[in-house]
């Protein structure tokens, strides 16, 4: 005589059998359950910045920062920096690892230009020659948390 185990699947059921009601809830109170386990099963916790959110802040001349997330306790921040025509990135230093991807345009750093693509990465103690972005440029920059404007060397404020 072979005896079945019963899947894993079954068990369950009959676990959840023996707790429904006999009779189905009214309409309207399966359709408040049936939205509240969906917006449960669906909700993100994905942080999501869309293209036209978040403000454009003025940081040195040329230069306006959109702040994408920034974490106090980690002392970081990720950010857009869109740089102007002719606008420079002044001399700074850096505490905490960074890392810069070109997404549009060029910049040039220490006579070597950097293209839409092109990723940098500055180890902690490195300390930046000026950017320079003869035609302009956007950059995705993770790295320390920034001063307020004025605070570098070379900025106006």
């Amino acid at each position: 005589m072979s005896t079945r185990r019963p899947a894993p699947n079954d068990l369950l059921l009959a676990a959840l059998a023996g707790v429904l009601p006999a009779d189905a809830p009214p309409p309207a109170r399966a359709e408040a359950l049936r939205a509240r386990i969906l917006a449960a099963a669906t909700q993100s916790r994905t942080k999501v910045v869309r293209a036209d959110e978040g403000e454009w802040v003025p940081f040195v001349p040329g230069i306006v920062i959109k702040t994408l997330r920034r974490d106090p306790v980690e002392g970081t921040q990720t950010s857009l920096w869109r740089i102007a025509a002719g606008a420079r990135v002044p001399s700074h230093p850096h505490t905490r690892e960074e890392e810069c991807l070109v997404l549009e345009g060029s910049v040039i750093h220490d006579g070597i230009e950097y293209f839409a693509g092109d990723f940098l990465l500055a180890p902690p103690g490195e300390r930046h020659q000026p950017f320079l972005a003869p035609r302009g440029a956007l950059l995705m920059i993770r790295s320390e948390l920034i001063p307020d404007p004025g605070q570098l060397p070379g900025s106006a404020g």
